[in-house]
């Protein structure tokens, strides 16, 4: 009887774990879609620059979570200060990350930033391996190295092959590096934190870099049309409030590794909508890049469904 009972148990324990990363791997997948949608709304912004988007969208994404935490969850002051305190690191690796890729995108090729950007899932692993003993299956590292390959021909198939500038390469690099830090660090505080409580201070913090990014490069910030401002509510929303939040809340179940590879999605839906929405057929070479790229995060994910 006691057997039976054991077993039960663990069948059931078994069955929940797997039901929860389930659950974080459906959140991962659909964020990194939403990701994709960032591109197309940016495509309407011709008068704002990297880093003013930047600031807008997460300033808006705060705002838009604090007024869900003070209607629905009403968090007592020292609940407030006690998670402000905790999303500090996290809002300054967010904001890092950001500022990084935006420099990078000036200092060097779209194709360049592009891809040495979503090396993140790299760093996410072995940032995991070396510090939290997280061991990636092989099948997860061959749909990492399948993935990165399918990026790399996904932005191939949209630019041309120019040689890129080292110090913009080297930031592309660093932002990838601070987004798997962010992930890393973040996935013990996903595990115990209620996320839409920490949400709105991490992007207030992120936001809050970004501002001084704004004022570094221009003298006033540009104070948005309506028609502007509302491409930029959809912005935040949609890629940042929902696509980032539920990227992070995926960590609850999924490693990081898992979680950044995911995100991979964000190439192959961005170039998929603008096929659709705005005429631009993509290259033959786009195809077959963003087969690969699914197949590889497939790969990684897999053992989800297991």
């Amino acid at each position: 009887m006691d057997t039976v009972l054991e077993r039960t148990v663990m069948n059931s324990r078994r069955f929940l774990f797997i039901g929860a990363k389930r659950v974080s791997l459906m959140e991962a997948l659909f964020a990194g879609a939403l990701f994709g949608t960032a591109s197309i709304f940016i495509r309407f912004l011709p008068m704002f620059d990297a880093s003013t988007i930047g600031f807008y969208r997460l300033i808006i994404a705060a705002i838009f979570l604090a007024v869900i935490n003070y209607v629905f969850f009403r968090p007592r002051s020292s609940e407030l200060v006690s998670y402000f305190k905790h999303s500090v690191p996290l809002g300054i690796l967010l904001g890092l990350h950001f500022i990084f890729f935006i420099s990078a995108v000036k200092d060097t090729t779209v194709m360049n930033a592009t891809i040495l950007v979503n090396t993140t899932p790299i760093f996410a692993m072995i940032i995991g391996l070396a510090f939290f003993g997280v061991r990636p299956t092989f099948a997860a590292i061959l749909g990492l190295l399948i993935s990165f390959a399918g990026t790399f021909l996904i932005v191939l198939s949209s630019a041309s092959l120019v040689p890129g500038n080292l110090k913009g390469d080297l930031e592309a690099l660093m932002a990838a590096l601070f987004w798997a830090l962010y992930l890393n660090l973040g996935r013990p505080l996903r595990k115990k934190v209620p996320l839409l409580i920490l949400m709105p201070f991490i992007y207030i913090v992120a936001a809050g870099k970004m501002f001084l990014v704004v004022y570094a490069f221009n003298e006033n910030l540009y104070v948005p049309t309506l028609s502007e401002f509302m491409v930029l509510v959809a912005l935040a929303l949609l890629p940042t409030t929902l696509g980032h939040t539920l990227h992070f809340s995926s960590l609850k179940a999924l490693t990081p590794f898992q979680a950044a590879t995911t995100a991979l999605l964000e190439p192959v839906v961005a170039s998929s909508l603008a096929a659709l929405l705005l005429s631009e057929v993509p290259h033959p070479i786009f195809i077959v890049g963003a087969a690969a790229t699914l197949v590889g995060i497939f790969l990684v994910s897999k053992e989800t469904f297991s």
